[in-house]
C-alpha cells in the first residue's frame, strides 16, 4: 500500500488519525510493520547459534519500539492514569491487533476518509457487527483526531476473550500477545549485556513456568516476591540507619531522619519501573501494584520535602547561633514550613494526576476542605497570622520582661498559636497570638533607662544643716555612680510627713537587664546609708501622738506611742 511505503521511507512519519478509515489504516501497518520486523528479528536470533544479539539487532528493536508507540497513538488515553499509560498503551495497542486479526474489517475504501466525516452528522465510526468505535476527539490536546474511544479500550480485555479461540487472517501477527505478555522478553533485553536472551525467551517452556495464577505465569510472581523483598530489605536497612545516625550528637544528626523517606522516594519508582518495563506484569496485578507504588512515592517525596525544611531551618538557627526558643528561630521554621507547605500540596496535586486522579477535582477538593477547615479554624488561623505579625514586627523576644494588660514576667516562648509567660509569681500563663497583637504591650527590656524613686524619711530632730548637707551628699553619691544617669536626677526635701521629714530622690540606672538594676540600686542605697552614718543623720520610724484633754480644758497629758 501507498502508506505502507511511507511508514517505511520515513520512519518518524507519525500515524494520521484524520479521519475513521486513516486512523485503522495506519494503526493496521504500523502493528504489522512493528510484528514483522520485531518477530522476524528476534526469530532470526533463535535460529542462529550466537549467545547474544548483535549491536546491530539492539538497534532494530528499539526501531521496532518506534512502530509500536506510532500504533499506540491510535488509541484514547486521555482516561488512563499517567503512571500505567506506557505498558498499558503497549498491551491494549497488541490485544487490538488480535482482535482485529480476528474478525471481518470492511474494505478501506468503504470506510468513511476526512471529507465524510466532515458531511457526516454523527463524528464516529463502528466496526461492523462489534462494538469496536473510532471517534472525533472534542477536547484536549488531541482535539480533532479520530481515535479508537476510551469505552472501546475497557471493553478491549472482553473482545479479545470473545474471539482469541477464532482462527487468524492471513497476514496476521499470530501469538504476538501472548508473547509480550507471558513471555520474559523485558528481562532479556534489559540483561542482553550479561545473560544470553535465548536463555529467558526459552525459560516459558518449562512446566513449573507456565503455571498461572491471577493471569500471571509462575515465573514473575517469584520475579515480584524478589523485587519487593529487596525494596524491603533495603528500606529497613535505611530506617536502622536513619535511627543510628539520630542518636549520634554531631550536627549532622538533624538530617538523619531524610533517609527513611528518602529510601522510599528511590524504590517506588524503580519499582514501577521494573514491574512495567521489565517484568510486563499483567494488566489488573499490574494496576494495582503500580498506582501503589507511585501513591507511595509522592507521599514519600512529600514527607521528604516536609523533613528537608525542618533540618533546613535546624541548620540556619544552628549556623546562625540562634536560641532555638528565640523570635528569630521561630519566624526562620514558620517560614520554611510554609514553602515545605506549598511544595507538598503541589507535589500531591501532581501525584494524583499522575495516578488518574484530575489535578481539578484534587484542587477543587483542596479548595473546599480549606474553606471548611478556615471556618472550623478561625481562632487558630488568626492566632498564627498574630505568631507571624509578632515574628515580623519583635516588640519583643524571648527573655524580655513585658507588661500586658494583667499579665507581668518574663517571655519565655514564642509559638506559632501563643506565647508563654513566666510571671513574677513563677506561674506560666499562655496568651494566643491574635490577643497579644491587638494588646498594649508594655516591653520593659527595651528601657535605655531605669527609673528609680524612694523617699528617706529622716527624723523630725534632724537640724536644717544636716538636711541639707544630706541632701548635697546623696547628689554627690548620684553624680559618682558610673551607672546613673547625669542629667536627670532629682534630690529634694520634699514633704513634712506624718512622722518624719521626707527627702524624694528620683533617679535613673542605664543597665541592660533586671539583676543588674538590683545589683546597682543596693549599690548606691548601701552608699546613701554610709553617708547617713557618717553624718549621724537617723531615719525615722512610723510613729503616732496621741492628744489627751480633761473635761473642764486643762492642759492635756501627752502620751506618745
Amino acid at each position: 500500500m501507498p502508506a505502507h511505503a511511507e511508514v517505511d521511507n520515513n520512519p518518524l512519519k507519525p500515524i494520521d488519525t484524520s479521519s475513521p478509515r486513516a486512523t485503522l489504516q495506519g494503526f493496521i501497518e504500523f502493528t504489522n510493520k512493528a510484528y514483522s520486523e520485531g518477530f522476524g528479528l528476534i526469530n532470526t536470533y533463535m535460529n542462529s547459534s550466537e549467545l547474544y544479539l548483535t549491536a546491530e539487532e539492539i538497534v532494530a528493536l528499539k526501531e521496532v519500539r518506534h512502530s509500536q508507540k506510532s500504533a499506540e497513538r491510535a488509541l484514547d488515553v486521555n482516561e488512563l492514569p499517567p503512571a500505567t499509560v506506557d505498558e498499558t498503551s503497549r498491551r491494549l495497542m497488541v490485544q487490538m491487533k488480535e482482535v482485529l486479526d480476528r474478525i471481518d474489517i470492511p474494505a478501506m475504501e468503504s470506510i468513511p476518509d476526512a471529507q465524510m466525516m466532515a458531511k457526516a452528522e454523527f463524528k464516529y465510526w463502528v466496526i461492523p457487527n462489534t462494538e469496536i468505535r473510532i471517534q472525533r476527539v472534542e477536547k484536549g490536546a488531541r482535539t480533532g483526531e479520530y481515535l479508537f474511544t476510551p469505552d472501546t479500550l475497557n471493553r478491549l480485555p472482553e473482545f479479545y476473550a470473545k474471539v482469541k479461540h477464532l482462527p487468524y487472517k492471513a497476514n496476521a501477527a499470530v501469538g504476538w500477545y501472548d508473547f509480550v505478555t507471558y513471555s520474559p522478553v523485558g528481562v532479556a533485553l534489559v540483561l542482553h549485556n550479561t545473560v544470553p536472551p535465548r536463555w529467558f525467551l526459552t525459560a516459558p517452556d518449562k512446566q513449573p513456568a507456565r503455571v498461572m495464577f491471577l493471569d500471571q505465569p509462575a515465573w514473575r510472581w517469584l520475579s515480584i516476591v524478589i523485587i519487593l523483598g529487596a525494596g524491603f530489605i533495603f528500606v529497613r536497612l535505611c530506617f536502622r540507619l536513619s535511627h543510628y545516625w539520630s542518636s549520634r550528637a554531631d550536627s549532622s544528626a538533624q538530617w538523619a531522619d531524610l533517609l527513611c523517606p528518602i529510601s522510599l522516594v528511590i524504590v517506588t519508582p524503580l519499582g514501577a519501573l521494573i514491574f512495567g518495563e521489565v517484568l510486563r506484569i499483567s494488566d489488573g496485578v499490574y494496576q494495582v501494584f503500580t498506582l501503589s507504588l507511585w501513591t507511595l512515592f509522592y507521599l514519600s517525596l512529600t514527607w521528604t520535602v516536609w523533613v528537608a525544611g525542618g533540618a533546613i531551618a535546624a541548620t540556619v538557627i544552628a549556623q546562625e547561633r540562634l536560641l532555638t526558643s528565640s523570635i528569630d528561630s521561630q519566624l526562620i521554621r514558620l517560614v520554611l514550613r510554609l514553602i515545605t507547605f506549598i511544595l507538598a500540596i503541589a507535589i500531591l496535586i501532581a501525584g494524583a494526576d499522575r495516578i488518574g486522579l484530575p489535578a481539578y477535582s484534587v484542587l477543587a477538593g483542596l479548595g473546599v476542605g480549606g474553606l471548611a477547615v478556615a471556618l472550623a479554624a478561625q481562632q487558630t488561623i488568626a492566632n498564627l497570622i498574630g505568631s507571624l505579625i509578632i515574628m515580623i514586627e519583635k516588640p519583643f523576644k524571648v527573655g524580655d520582661s513585658i507588661k500586658l494588660k494583667d499579665t507581668e514576667g518574663v517571655v519565655e516562648n514564642v509559638g506559632f498559636r501563643s506565647t508563654r509567660i513566666r510571671t513574677l509569681h513563677n506561674s506560666l500563663v499562655t496568651i494566643p497570638s491574635s490577643q497579644i497583637v491587638n494588646s498594649t504591650i508594655d516591653n520593659m527590656a527595651l528601657r535605655d533607662y531605669r527609673q528609680i524613686q524612694v523617699t528617706l524619711n529622716l527624723t523630725y530632730d534632724t537640724p536644717i544643716e544636716k538636711i541639707k548637707a544630706f541632701v548635697d551628699g546623696v547628689k554627690h553619691i548620684l553624680e559618682a555612680h558610673p551607672a546613673t544617669r547625669k542629667d536627670n536626677y532629682q534630690v529634694f526635701f520634699y514633704q513634712f510627713g506624718s512622722h518624719s521629714l521626707d527627702i524624694a530622690v528620683e533617679f535613673f540606672l542605664k543597665v541592660p537587664d533586671k539583676m543588674t538594676e538590683l545589683t546597682e540600686r543596693q549599690r548606691i542605697f548601701l552608699d546613701i546609708l554610709r553617708l547617713a552614718e557618717d553624718m549621724k543623720v537617723e531615719f525615722a520610724f512610723p510613729t503616732q501622738t496621741l492628744y489627751i484633754t480633761d473635761s473642764v480644758g486643762k492642759n492635756p497629758d501627752l502620751s506618745d506611742s
